[in-house]
């Protein structure tokens, strides 16, 4: 996992470079505490739901997908010191291109569907290596549009909800 992390930007150094930073910065921001409030997150889930955000170019794991998680371990002789930790890997090609109107729509929306997903993880209601994978991310998806609900007043969001309804119907 190093190998593929090492080609990789951490996302606070990519967005430092963009011009939009500010905006982008806060998409993120905006994503955690959308998430935390939606889904009633406690002090001990956050606790649990740890991490890093990647950007990639041009990398064959990603293939032709917005993103992916990574899960890591930390392992130690006392179970209650054991920690999962993730990696949000986004596809730099597939989401920030230049031609993208959307950028802000896209990336909240990606965001906050990652972020789901790492709910489910951490309250066991998903198991990341399921071997069903399609259903999870249909039933991610639609817990995405519920969170993100209160955000179609942006002008490209309803497209964005639209093109991944096609995608996961």
């Amino acid at each position: 996992m190093a190998g593929i992390l090492s080609k990789g930007t951490k996302v606070d150094l990519f967005l430092r470079k963009s011009r939009n930073f500010y905006d982008l910065e806060n998409i993120f921001h905006i994503c955690e505490l959308n998430l935390i409030e939606k889904l009633k997150l406690s002090g001990k889930e956050l606790n649990r739901m740890i991490y890093e955000v990647y950007i990639f170019k041009n990398n064959e794991f990603l293939k032709n997908r917005f993103a992916t998680i990574l899960k890591g371990e930390v392992f130690h002789d006392l179970p209650s010191k054991r920690r999962d930790f993730y990696f949000i890997c986004l596809n730099k090609n597939k989401i920030f291109n230049k031609y993208t109107p959307f950028l802000k729509e896209l990336l909240l929306y990606i965001l906050t569907h990652e972020l789901v997903h790492l709910v489910r993880f951490i309250r066991y209601e998903s198991n990341f290596y399921s071997q069903n994978k399609w259903k999870e991310e249909k039933v991610v998806h639609t817990l995405t549009k519920k969170v993100l609900n209160d955000f179609k007043f942006l002008p490209y969001m309803n497209r964005i909800f639209y093109y991944f309804d096609e995608i996961y119907s």
